[in-house]
């Protein structure tokens, strides 16, 4: 991805955290109080009422500078009745590649409203991803993130929440369009388009904590950053990764693993996460 759109409090929010990586162009999209986005929409009760308040010859004209060959990846939180507008900016930019970055809120906290515009919004993203109108979806669950950041203070909840996910995408797009030392990966099926990420370590036993439950996977591929002077000297590296990575198999994945260097201090396991079948949102 080279473009990102967030929308609305949460989109807004992991926009803001992709900031920080130069080679994004950023477009944001909220309502003016409390201050979201640099394209200010009118704040407004439900979804059904920001679906109806978008004017479309406005937000073309903010998106004007999407072009065909750019890849987008559009940010949205479920729950949020912002997530009302998701459909229309998408058909104003309809032309680029197109993929979704989808929060699911935690819905144990979540209202009856929010439960509703959570399943409304992301099965129908979902649909769209399916058959092909996006290029992929991909699925995170707030609720995961909490678990793995751990206890944070109410001031830096929403930024350590948003950091986290946006460095982890950052992270797997960087790797996808750098080449790995090793890379053994298959193509991705064309219809293998809902997905969601991993996290894990060196670590011997240890689990891949992720970021959505996503039923039915079909490919799972394992990004392994390397510190460049582990790469040079550990000459048992690759017998390791090859190790933990037929230990994450499961039977009938397609699983893969690619390596690179990093200037990191400490070795990294991302993972990312394929299926074609529809997610239930319940």
């Amino acid at each position: 991805m080279d473009t990102i759109v967030g929308l609305g409090k949460t989109g807004c929010g992991i926009a803001d955290e992709l900031t920080s990586y130069p080679e994004y162009r950023i477009y944001k999209i909220g309502p003016d109080h409390p201050a979201q986005g640099d394209f200010e929409v009118e704040e407004c009760p439900d979804i059904e009422t920001y679906e109806n308040s978008l004017e479309t010859p406005d937000i073309s004209s903010y998106l004007r500078n999407i072009k065909k060959e750019d890849e987008v990846l559009f940010i949205i939180g479920g729950g949020e009745p912002i997530s009302g507008m998701s459909l229309k900016i998408l058909q104003q930019i309809s032309h680029a590649k197109l993929n979704v970055l989808y929060i699911s809120p935690d819905r144990q906290v979540s209202t009856h409203d929010q439960c509703r515009d959570d399943r409304i919004v992301g099965s129908v993203l979902q649909e769209y991803a399916r058959s092909g109108k996006i290029e992929r979806i991909y699925l995170v669950s707030r609720s995961a993130i909490e678990d793995l950041v751990g206890d944070v203070s109410i001031r830096q909840y929403e930024k350590t929440i948003n950091n986290f996910i946006s460095y982890v995408v950052a992270m797997i797009n960087y790797y996808d369009h750098t080449d790995g030392l090793i890379d053994n990966r298959s193509p991705l099926s064309r219809l293998s388009r809902i997905a969601t990420f991993g996290v894990s370590s060196l670590d011997d036993n240890a689990p891949v904590s992720y970021l959505y439950d996503l039923s039915d996977c079909e490919q799972a591929h394992y990004y392994y950053g390397i510190p460049s002077e582990e790469l040079e000297n550990n000459s048992q590296l690759l017998r390791k990764i090859k190790e933990q990575t037929k230990g994450f198999g499961k039977e009938g994945v397609d699983t893969s693993f690619s390596v690179y260097s990093t200037t990191f201090d400490q070795s990294m396991v991302l993972a990312l996460f394929h299926t074609k079948h529809i997610q239930a949102i319940s």
